[in-house]
């Protein structure tokens, strides 16, 4: 019997670190370090997610063939940018680092990744690759989008040293058509406007995002303007004395020349004016037209059709949505976590590429983290002494509440990896009710009031009840498209106020359980759409664990759980 090949993937330079693993160039199991400690956007070397993905193939790290790691360091060794580091070690292991750093500046060309092997007194060898941060975006969102051949381009806030890669793919090669480096970061002008708006930079841009429907984007459009610079070649260029997110021994992500320009800025929890909507929807339609304009570019170049979006900007579901309509691109796919989180998926694709694995990744489902067993559900619920009942049938049973207006917990399979519930850890709600948003962001989620909430459908409704050109499923919640005029009345509760929806749609040989629900949904109330919110209070990750969903259930409004076949009512 042939020995498998095992690489795990490691995301470890920025929040939300995660762990994932390959078993023979298919990714089976892997998770954000932050849904076992649950600390938001755990940063920390995520240890606890990669014991889950070695658990679950039920090996030891002595098994892995490459541990690769979604930064190559040996481009910021490279640049030797830090004189004193490389002499004073603070223990004797940065010898690893400082060894590069003095000999690598030497060379004319920059460090394309960088590889550690280790020997043991056993026989044993472990391989460490350090891949590109971009090329880890690139190759994570390429191989899910299934696509042979596509344009592709990855936009975030800064990695080793790109901000901006337009790239053209092809038969798992990947070639760089442009590359544009830091700060000159479009990732970084959105989150200096969250920052200037109150919130966390880098964490908070979806509030921003939300916030734009509220605004007039042409109140400070003259101001947005003078930021940045749309230049003709399909480049862009940041006045960078309105900004401080280059200088990172400065708190602040904008320059006192920024609130000369807009006003004083907002601090954290002041209450929200008409102005701070104003600058937050104009601040969108200068990402949206700075994105349209490289992407012109990446068109003209490529003459693709296909279209693959990655880096944390294609986080911006409102943009997504749009791309089809305002590009040349036929089809647009983005993953289910194009943030750096993503960057482990990227790292271990990208190993088993240069291992002659083939990777095996197209329409790759999310739902590759931790599952729990009826039985294990069963002997916890007797521990606590939590009165349950166990259901023959859990889609008509939910059905029936959800019809009556209640709002459910939904636990069901295995957790989503990503910043998105799926509906395997999900809160639900009818959407026909225009009062449940208001009643969940009060009672469940307790967040900002202007916070949308995303309806699921089935895929083979979406014309029904969207305006887009846009034919390709929507698995991973990543765009938001136009509701019909006709369909707004239909499903209030799910209807943003520019009058969008940031959808998933629904396969019935991908999500059996989930198209089930929605089906005695319709059958009970009119309609084949769901509200669909992540499971978990503001402030804290999605839900992982049963003990995690059953302490979120008694501290929020949630007024039934479904966990496995089991149901609990308050």
């Amino acid at each position: 019997m042939e020995k498998s090949s095992y690489i795990v993937g490691i995301h470890q330079s920025g929040p939300i670190a995660s762990a994932v693993i390959l078993k023979d160039g298919k990714l089976v199991a892997g998770s954000p370090e932050e849904r076992f400690t649950r600390v938001k956007q755990d940063k920390a070397f995520p240890h606890k997610a990669l014991d889950f993905c070695l658990d679950y193939c039920k090996i030891s790290p002595e098994n892995v063939d490459i541990f690769a790691i979604g930064w190559n360091a040996g481009e910021n060794v490279a640049m030797k940018y830090r004189g004193g580091f490389s002499d004073w070690m603070r223990y004797p292991g940065e010898w690893l680092a400082s060894v590069p750093n003095h000999l690598l500046p030497l060379f004319e060309r920059g460090v394309k990744q960088a590889n550690s092997s280790f020997d043991f007194d056993n026989g044993n060898k472990t391989n460490i690759i350090f891949v590109d941060h971009h090329a880890c975006h690139a190759q994570a969102a390429y191989q899910i989008s299934g696509f042979e051949e596509c344009a592709l381009m990855v936009t975030d806030g800064w990695s080793e040293q790109k901000v901006t890669s337009w790239i053209y793919a092809k038969n798992d090669k990947l070639e760089t058509i442009r590359t544009k480096f830091f700060p000159e970061s479009v990732g970084c002008l959105y989150a200096a406007l969250t920052d200037f708006l109150g919130y966390r930079p880098f964490a908070d841009e979806w509030k921003v995002m939300g916030m734009a429907a509220y605004g007039n984007k042409k109140v400070f459009a003259p101001q947005m303007s003078k930021l940045v610079r749309i230049l003709k070649d399909g480049d862009y260029e940041l006045d960078l004395s309105y900004f401080g997110f280059y200088n990172f021994d400065q708190p602040k992500s904008y320059s006192e020349k920024m609130e000369k320009l807009f006003g004083s800025a907002r601090k954290p929890n002041e209450q929200l004016l008409k102005k701070h909507y104003d600058i937050a929807a104009a601040g969108q339609e200068m990402f949206e037209r700075v994105m349209e304009n490289n992407l012109a570019f990446l068109s003209r170049q490529t003459g693709s059709k296909n279209l693959v979006l990655s880096g944390g900007t294609a986080m911006n579901c409102l943009f997504n949505g749009s791309v089809v309509q305002k590009t040349d691109f036929s089809r647009c796919s983005i993953g289910f976590a194009p943030d750096d989180s993503g960057n482990s998926i990227g790292a271990a694709f990208s190993a088993a590429l240069q291992s002659g694995i083939k990777v095996q990744a197209p329409g790759q489902t999310a739902a590759i983290g931790k599952e729990y067993s009826s039985e294990k559900i069963g002997e916890l619920l007797e521990k606590y002494k939590i009165k349950s009942r166990r259901l023959k049938n859990r889609a008509a049973e939910a059905a029936d509440l959800l019809a009556r207006n209640k709002v459910i917990g939904w636990f069901q399979g295995r957790s989503e990896f990503g910043q998105r519930a799926l509906g395997h850890r999900s809160i639900f709600a009818s959407p026909k009710n225009k009062e449940m948003k208001d009643k969940l962001n009060s009672m469940v989620k307790y967040r900002e009031a202007y916070r949308p909430f995303a309806p699921m459908i089935p895929f083979e409704r979406l014309s029904e009840y969207f305006e887009t050109r846009d034919s390709d499923q929507v698995r991973y919640m990543e765009k938001a498209f136009k509701f019909r005029e006709q369909a707004i009345k239909k499903v209030p509760a799910v209807v943003h106020q520019d009058g969008t929806g940031r959808l998933q749609t629904v396969s019935r040989n991908e999500e059996p359980l989930l198209r089930e629900l929605l089906d005695e949904f319709e059958e009970r109330a009119g309609v084949p759409v769901l509200l669909n919110t992540s499971f978990n209070l503001n402030g804290e990750p999605i839900v992982n664990s049963p003990e995690d969903a059953l302490k979120t259930f008694f501290t929020s409004g949630i007024e039934a759980l479904f966990i496995e076949d089991y149901l609990i009512e308050k």
